[in-house]
């Protein structure tokens, strides 16, 4: 009878030890697939309105490749602010605007659109929802406003009417030397950015 006792003690050890095992295992899938998950955040300005907007243009500095504090690779070539890398960049965004109904217009836009990557690490400012004041008046209070850390190869889109940014969005660290020149990787980059885009000029 003792023995089976210490055999049935046995199993559940066993048993125990396994499940132990397993479990530890799927905290350390999920903080592996979590650290690789870029973050993103967004700016709204409170009284933007995207009803009325259905064209978009570049701004007028676009093509014009940021010169301070840019990073230079070995072979002297611009890592992250390179002709190339930009144009692909555009080629992204418009892809994305072209999948929403969005139209480029040559002359009077409704909304015009920058970009930069960020050579260096920083810090940006990210928005989350509003505070209705007893007037109706939307604003803004430091718990709907928070900072992020962003890494090097920063992604930030911007887009401007009537000469202020009415949208911002961002990805942390997602673009690398070697993505620059790699289409897939921008585009991925681009996407991530407009996924928290919620506008949409088909309807």
């Amino acid at each position: 009878m003792n023995i089976q006792k210490k055999i049935k003690q046995l199993n559940m050890k066993k048993t125990i030890s396994y499940f132990s095992v397993l479990l530890m295992l799927a905290f350390f899938i999920q903080a592996c697939t979590s650290s690789k998950m870029p973050v993103a955040g967004k700016n709204k300005s409170l009284t933007a309105d995207f009803k009325d907007i259905k064209t978009y243009a570049w701004t007028s500095d676009i093509d014009n490749i940021p010169t301070d504090k840019v990073l230079i690779g070995p072979n002297g070539i611009f890592i992250f602010n390179n002709e190339s890398g930009r144009k692909m960049i555009k080629d992204a965004i418009q892809y994305e605007l072209s999948a929403k109904g969005y139209q480029m217009a040559e002359t009077n836009p409704d909304m015009l659109l920058s970009f930069i990557v960020l050579e260096q690490p920083a810090s940006l400012r990210t928005t989350n929802g509003y505070v209705t004041v007893s007037s109706g008046e939307k604003v803004r209070t430091e718990d709907n406003v928070s900072y992020t850390d962003v890494k090097p190869g920063t992604l930030i889109i911007n887009i401007i009417k009537n000469n202020k940014n009415i949208w911002q969005g961002f990805v942390s660290g997602i673009l690398s030397a070697d993505g620059m020149n790699d289409q897939s990787k921008v585009r991925d980059a681009v996407s991530t950015v407009f996924k928290q885009f919620k506008y949409n000029n088909n309807k």
